[in-house]
C-alpha cells in the first residue's frame, strides 16, 4: 500500500506477477487473428467514412473557418517528420513578425536590386503594393492543405508569403 497524504484515499499497487500476467493476457489479445482482422476491417470503414467526410465537407470548413475572426487554430504547432525551418512559425507568428519589421525595421537594408542599388523593407513592401494595414493571415496565403504533403515543390511554393519568393527569402 502506498499512502500520499492523509487527506488522500490510499490506492493498491499490484505486484510484478500480476504485472506480468495481465501484459501476457493484453499480448495474447492483440495477437488474436480474428481480434486483429475485426479490428483492420473496423479502421478501413472508418478510414473510409473520413474520407467521404472530407470530400464532402472540405470546402465548407474551410469557408466557416475563414469566417470566424481570431481563429485558435493557427496557434497549433504543426507536427511533421520533415521539418523545414520554413514551418517553424504559425502563420499568426509570422504575421506579427512581419507588422513587427515593417514597424521598427522599415529603413533597413535587406538586399540588392537588379542594378545593384540597395533595398529596404519599406521599399519592398511599396513595389509589392502592401502595407501592414493590409496584411492579415489570409493575404499570406500560406494554409497547408492536403496536396502538399509528400510533394515538397509545392510545399515550398505554399510557403511564400504573399507569393512572394523574396518575403520568403527576408522572413526565414
Amino acid at each position: 500500500m502506498y499512502k500520499k497524504d492523509k487527506e488522500e484515499e490510499p490506492f493498491f499497487v499490484h505486484s510484478f506477477s500480476e504485472y506480468m500476467k495481465d501484459l501476457y493476457f493484453l499480448l495474447d489479445l492483440a495477437s488474436h487473428g480474428p481480434t486483429k482482422t475485426f479490428c483492420y476491417q473496423r479502421l478501413q470503414i472508418l478510414q473510409a467514412k473520413f474520407k467521404l467526410h472530407s470530400l464532402l465537407n472540405e470546402e465548407n470548413e474551410l469557408a466557416e473557418c475563414k469566417r470566424v475572426p481570431h481563429r485558435d487554430f493557427y496557434n497549433v504547432r504543426k507536427v511533421d517528420n520533415h521539418v523545414h525551418h520554413s514551418a517553424c512559425m504559425t502563420q499568426k507568428h509570422l504575421l506579427r513578425f512581419i507588422k513587427s519589421r515593417l514597424k521598427h525595421d522599415k529603413d533597413k537594408i535587406i538586399s540588392k536590386n537588379d542594378k545593384g542599388e540597395n533595398v529596404t523593407l519599406q521599399q519592398l513592401f511599396f513595389e509589392l503594393h502592401l502595407t501592414a494595414y493590409h496584411l492579415n493571415i489570409d493575404t499570406l496565403n500560406m494554409h497547408g492543405h492536403r496536396d502538399t504533403f509528400h510533394r515538397f515543390d509545392r510545399f515550398n511554393r505554399k510557403y511564400n508569403p504573399i507569393g512572394q519568393p523574396e518575403l520568403r527569402n527576408i522572413f526565414f
